[in-house]
């Protein structure tokens, strides 16, 4: 799998997408190199409440820095929106990751009697500007991201992380996007919810 990341990284075409939303066009493609400077803008312009659903408290420099990092390197794959011709503004991150560690979502979804298989499986972390929030643009990342994942061979999307309980908005959208909920863990604060990919 990791060859693919690399080839991916190298030649993004097929992650290249456009959308509408609200009026406005946006691309969606790969997280570059070259983003440094706007995901870091992105990641420090997130609400307090964005923050701690998002990734906890990370300095977003280093956070960015991190990302960028990890380009065609690891297991992941980041996909960033922004509006046609203001990629140095960025108003959405996707994160997805093609491994699942033994002592996380593996070992939590066993337990629910829901068995994962590694190589067919991803996880998927979605973060929009609040600025952007409720306007659509969370659901139109959906399809090119399940694209993505196909293109890695993988059919099951599960909540990288989980969900906080408390992330009612985001728990009502991923149930309207058709994830289901698994159950529960650190003592009912967080929500495991997966989805089958057509």
């Amino acid at each position: 799998m990791l060859p693919v990341l690399v080839a991916l990284a190298a030649d993004p075409g097929p992650l290249r997408h456009r959308l509408s939303v609200a009026g406005s066009s946006f691309a969606l493609r790969a997280l570059r190199a070259d983003d440094e400077p706007a995901l870091t803008s992105f990641l420090a312009g997130l609400s307090t409440t964005s923050r701690r659903f998002w990734h906890g408290d990370t300095e977003p420099a280093v956070e960015a820095a991190g990302l960028i990092e990890a380009i065609g390197r690891y297991d992941k794959l980041r996909l960033v929106a922004h509006r046609e011709g203001r990629p140095d503004r960025l108003d959405a991150l996707v994160d997805l990751s093609f491994s699942l560690p033994e002592d996380s979502e593996l070992a939590r979804y066993a337990g629910y009697g829901i068995p994962l298989d590694p190589e067919c499986t991803v996880r998927f972390g979605p973060c929009v500007a609040d600025a952007w929030h409720g306007s659509g643009l969370a659901a139109a990342l959906l399809p090119p991201t399940w694209s993505a994942a196909r293109l890695l061979d993988r059919d099951r999307v599960v909540l990288y992380g989980g969900v906080h309980a408390d992330n009612h908005r985001a728990r009502r959208f991923y149930y309207r996007a058709g994830f289901i909920e698994a159950g529960t863990f650190d003592n009912g604060t967080a929500v495991d919810m997966y989805r089958d990919l057509p």
